[in-house]
């Protein structure tokens, strides 16, 4: 199968943060909430989600890159958002897990700047804007936004120390590397092997922490974010985010 690359769609300019690539982490199905759809198109209201992904992205940062990696129905992704995005198509998929979808994403870069997030998240805008991004960051939730199952994080002197489940502070399942952390997270995809490629995003988090790497952790004051998890999440009237 051929992988997919598109040109990127530059907005009109915005304030913010200028030349971040965004990575949209979505090769899976949407088989968990029995969509017949992968979960990039799961439409909300009047919109796909990663339409409302992209809009929010747009609208905080200043001309992003923007990457989408999928592996489920990557050709129907493809279809509905030429032209919109740079599209790389995880082939392993089905047998590998985020950090390969990470890996990719990562390596097709043009900036030094890197943010990452799952692609079944829907949140608004004041998630992403007004952040500090000289410096790298995870985005966490202590508000039960987030669902209990979820990974937490433990923080010590406002900086992440290690993420797990069963925590009380939820990560949001998005974060910002930079500088000294883009640089360990470039040594461990050099590194990158079969084994590797099973691991969640939270686990090279982890790695990066072991390895020097210092996350600030953010909780945005106005941030709504809602993970799509069943059916019952996609209905819109469940939807109070801007």
């Amino acid at each position: 199968m051929t992988r997919f690359t598109h040109a990127i769609h530059k907005p009109k300019e915005q304030a913010g943060p200028s030349g971040v690539t965004v990575a949209i982490l979505s090769a899976g199905s949407g088989a968990r909430i029995k969509s017949y759809e992968p979960r990039s198109l799961i439409k909300i209201g009047n919109r796909l989600l990663i339409e409302h992904q992209l809009s929010v992205v747009n609208n905080c940062l200043h001309m992003p890159e923007i990457i989408g990696v999928f592996g489920c129905y990557a050709s129907k992704i493809c279809k509905k958002l030429r032209g919109r995005l740079r599209i790389v198509e995880n082939q392993i998929h089905h047998k590998t897990n985020t950090s390969e979808s990470l890996r990719l994403a990562f390596n097709n870069t043009l900036s030094t700047d890197f943010l990452f997030f799952h692609g079944d998240l829907y949140f608004n805008q004041d998630t992403l804007y007004n952040l500090d991004y000289s410096k790298s960051f995870l985005v966490i939730d202590t508000k039960k936004q987030m669902l209990d199952k979820e990974v937490g994080v433990t923080i010590f002197n406002n900086r992440a120390t290690i993420l797990s489940y069963g925590l009380p502070t939820k990560w949001c399942q998005i974060a910002y590397i930079t500088g000294k952390e883009y640089k360990i997270l470039k040594n461990i995809f050099n590194k990158f092997n079969t084994i590797n490629k099973k691991l969640l995003s939270f686990e090279i988090i982890n790695m990066m922490i072991d390895m020097g790497a210092v996350f600030n952790c953010y909780e945005p004051e106005d941030m709504s974010i809602l993970e799509i998890d069943c059916m019952k999440d996609v209905n819109y009237e469940n939807f109070n985010i801007k």
